[in-house]
């Protein structure tokens, strides 16, 4: 069966993602609306994600800063917060400068700010979608609402859709030959330093072409240090003090996570080494089929970039199921800049799209949805299955790998435009998406 044949029968069900797109949408909602406006229906904090943020705002208001990384402190301080019923820790892990973007709302309510957010998070896709160069902008904001990852970013109170658009930002001013700028506004990324992961890949495969870049993005990186030391100096050395725990931080739920490392971690929990060393084989080949591209095609913006976004999310130790919204980004480009592939495009964004839909609510039902009756198992109750299989990342290697084929397939090394940064032409996307 070809791609196109494949393709063929997915446009007549393609119909289908906004159904189940409105019940997954609904549901959340309805939930929402059933509670008291700080919990939903079932008692959960809404968007507790975002506390983090919020809680460490606070502390630079109440003017103890050093306290955001307190994280014996915190649990009491965040309760007092959400005036009681909190036993948990929303830990920020950011680096200080970025409590700084939240203190504006940390003088309103958690839920307020929560929800003012996630309406900033939402103007970030659209502004990344414009950014992009969709050539069917409005579209593509609502395709990208049946994504559930992009669910994930709002229900949870995360910031990835920020992030979203910073890549975006990233893509626009490369495609623009503006590489400098480009390093500038990648340079935001450092308040999530793994998300920069691809971008120091492809650009360190091509270091002369991308020196701009370096440049640009070290100049973000010291104004944004200085700002930390200069305005929140005791929470700069509290960030240092407690870096190495923060970077070896995996004490969140793992059916949540979407990466090589927690997907072997899960599948062989009573063989760490094994499982250590399977993840970083998996992770050093990503890198190794992006040097292939480079290799293969000169490494165009075009092919390039959703590679980075893509090496991004999988060699990063911990990405939970709402940054892989981010793979929008990386999806936008194939489809807008190689519109001849597109028959092998559908079948691959389909099948990303439904592993990220079901994958974490599968990986959570083998870890706690027999704990019941975990004896009939001869298992404790808090063990669950006795692995866990996250279906999400051998379909998204599947996915890369056929991606990444099909990229290789599409330029000739040889061609005078291959390796130059923002090699189509902006002033005509219609025309540079017609290039082979």
């Amino acid at each position: 069966m070809t791609y196109s044949s494949i393709a063929q029968r997915l446009r007549k069900v393609l119909w289908l993602a906004w159904p189940i797109a409105a019940l997954v949408w609904g549901s959340w909602l309805g939930t929402v609306a059933a509670g008291d406006g700080l919990h939903d229906g079932l008692g959960n904090v809404v968007g507790a994600d975002h506390l983090a943020f919020y809680s460490a705002a606070r502390t630079v208001r109440d003017g103890q800063p050093e306290k955001m990384y307190d994280y014996r402190f915190m649990p009491a301080y965040q309760n007092e917060i959400l005036g009681g019923g909190w036993e948990s820790l929303e830990a920020f892990r950011n680096p200080p400068f970025y409590a700084l973007l939240y203190t504006p709302t940390a003088r309103w309510p958690f839920p307020l700010s929560m929800w003012l957010w996630g309406a900033i998070g939402m103007a970030g896709l659209a502004l990344g979608i414009i950014l992009l160069r969709a050539s069917r902008p409005r579209l593509t904001f609502l395709w990208a609402l049946t994504f559930y990852p992009v669910l994930a970013a709002v229900m949870f109170g995360q910031n990835t859709l920020l992030s979203f658009a910073i890549f975006a930002g990233v893509f626009r001013a490369l495609d623009d030959h503006k590489p400098f700028l480009a390093g500038l506004i990648a340079g935001l990324l450092w308040y999530k330093p793994q998300l920069l992961v691809g971008l120091f890949v492809w650009w360190g495969l091509m270091p002369r072409t991308h020196f701009r870049c370096w440049l640009g993005m070290s100049v973000t990186a010291l104004s944004l240090a200085a700002v930390s030391w200069l305005v929140l100096p005791s929470a700069s050395w509290a960030f240092v003090d407690t870096l190495r725990e923060n970077m070896a931080y995996n004490s969140f739920a793992q059916w949540n996570v979407h990466t090589p490392r927690a997907f072997f971690a899960q599948l062989l929990p009573h063989a760490p080494q094994l499982a250590a060393g399977l993840a970083a084989f998996f992770a050093l080949g990503a890198i190794g089929i992006a040097a292939w591209l480079v290799w293969r095609t000169g490494g165009p913006l075009r092919v390039m970039f959703p590679a980075a976004v893509f090496l991004s999310l999988w060699s990063s130790p911990h990405t939970l199921i709402y940054e892989w919204a981010l793979l929008l980004a990386a999806g936008i480009v194939l489809w807008e800049r190689f519109p001849e592939k597109r028959n092998a495009w559908l079948p691959l964004f389909t099948l990303a799209w439904l592993a990220l839909l079901v994958s974490s609510l599968l990986a959570q039902f083998q870890t706690e949805g027999f704990a019941a009756n975990s004896r009939l198992m001869d298992l404790r109750v808090s063990d669950g299955f006795p692995f866990v299989f996250q279906l999400s990342v051998p379909v998204l290697a599947v996915v890369g790998c056929l991606a990444a084929r099909e990229l290789g397939q599409t330029l000739d090394p040889a061609s005078p435009s291959v390796g130059i940064i923002g090699s189509e032409t902006p002033e005509n996307p219609a025309a540079a998406t017609s290039r082979t």
